[in-house]
């Protein structure tokens, strides 16, 4: 793995320039943890790790922090629940000084069939949704989970989601087969520049973290 960059602000420009990134996790006996990079061009392989994520666990608020650095505990932003036990699931992103950046929100009665969420920016105006991007996949998935132990293996059918703006596709989230731990690909299209990037990545580790992926 090459070596991976330290100073914040040239990450979070080269993350503001990027149009594709590669979303790993990571083994850790207690918790998720995942590097972020942005992988060269039609590579599904880890580029050079810009952010080390790692989600707290035993929190009764949800506490994902997005690092630059593995052995510095100094987060540049974070996931953080909106309330204790969030049932509405909604979660603030946070900026280094704890300034919310904007809002990961999932649609519980759309999530039913096909898990549905959205990003929405400081003001609460929605930035980009994103679904499941099979509904029968989904639902086949879903099923598969509760009505035999014979059909679990098919919970891990493709988790891929499709990146909407404005009822348009702007995006794709994409996981790897074939590999040990979830590995997933983030495509972007010129549409989203204008979104903050933090958003996006929170959004993109959200999908796996905020849903016990």
């Amino acid at each position: 793995m090459a070596a991976f960059a330290s100073d914040s602000n040239a990450v979070l420009a080269e993350l503001e320039a990027a149009d594709r990134l590669l979303i790993q996790q990571v083994f850790k006996p207690i918790g998720n943890e995942y590097r972020v990079s942005i992988p060269s061009p039609g590579s599904t392989e880890e580029g050079r790790p810009l952010l080390f994520v790692k989600q707290k666990k035993m929190k009764i608020k949800e506490d994902i922090r997005f690092r630059v650095s593995p052995d510095d505990d100094a987060h540049v932003f974070m996931i953080k629940s909106k309330s204790v036990f969030e049932f509405r699931g909604r979660h603030e992103v946070l900026d280094a000084g704890g300034a919310v950046i904007g809002m990961l929100e999932k649609d519980f009665g759309r999530s039913l069939l096909r898990s549905h969420w959205r990003v929405r920016d400081a003001a609460g105006a929605e930035l980009l949704e994103g679904h499941e991007a099979s509904w029968v996949v989904a639902l086949v998935r879903r099923l598969a989970g509760v009505v035999s132990e014979w059909l679990s293996a098919l919970t891990w059918l493709p988790f891929n989601f499709v990146l909407l703006r404005d009822g348009r596709e702007v995006g794709t989230y994409r996981r790897i087969l074939g590999k040990l731990r979830d590995r997933y690909v983030l495509e972007l299209q010129p549409e989203l520049a204008d979104v903050d990037r933090r958003l996006v990545v929170a959004f993109a580790v959200g999908l796996d973290a905020l849903q016990d992926r």
